[in-house]
């Protein structure tokens, strides 16, 4: 699958996608455009703005709005390595993820994990915190901002975070539990990509010291 700046590319798995995003519109009705809530409106924008940042700011993020100027819709893939159970019951590492991300019309006031995030794919995504379709992160609250849900997937997806005291997935979590600790995260990468070219004002700074 491949994302180009506010749209999904066709690709391999784009089909779970759409079905993904059809099913949450679902309800959601035209007077979404018309939309007389202005702070939640301004709000959608903000997040779009910090979330499109931060996968500018990534070389592993690719993050698809799916409507409008104010999105409440998002496709987010992680080309980061995590965890997948085979059909034969091997854990094995797979290349990537791809997360479904919906901030409904009340989210400043509630939220609800299983309306909010969705494990697209890999379905057979192995994690404590994953039983798909169904995702957690942690702390997910009112209001939270896109870009701290996007790092708490990625977190999720590469072993950086995980609960194996209150988890979606058991199996997962006895599995996790038998694991030397050395093992994870999968994936050790920053989600936002170093800064490898440091300003005029910090060599400056670290000549003189």
């Amino acid at each position: 699958m491949r994302f180009m700046a506010g749209a999904v590319v066709t690709g391999q798995g784009s089909g779970a996608v759409w079905a993904w995003a059809g099913r949450m519109r679902t309800g959601s009705g035209e007077e979404r455009w018309a939309m007389d809530d202005h702070v939640l409106e301004r709000f959608l924008m903000r997040q779009a703005e910090a979330g499109l940042a931060l996968a500018q700011e990534s070389d592993i993020l690719r993050l698809a709005p799916l409507d409008g100027p104010a999105p409440q819709h998002y496709v987010a893939e992680f080309r980061a390595r995590g965890l997948v159970k085979r059909p034969g019951g091997e854990v094995a590492e797979a290349s990537g993820a791809v997360f479904g991300i919906h901030l409904p019309d009340d989210y400043l006031r509630r939220v609800k994990a299983p309306e909010i995030l969705t494990c697209v794919e890999p379905l057979t995504a192995w994690h404590p915190n994953i039983h798909g379709p169904f995702v957690c992160i942690s702390s997910l609250t009112p209001a939270m901002p896109l870009v701290d849900i996007l790092y708490g997937l990625y977190e999720v997806w590469t072993w950086h975070l995980l609960n194996t005291g209150d988890p979606l997935n058991h199996a997962a979590a006895r599995w996790a539990r038998g694991q030397d600790p050395d093992r994870f995260p999968i994936d050790r990468r920053p989600l936002k990509r170093r800064d490898l070219h440091p300003t005029l004002e910090t060599i400056t700074k670290g000549a003189a010291q």
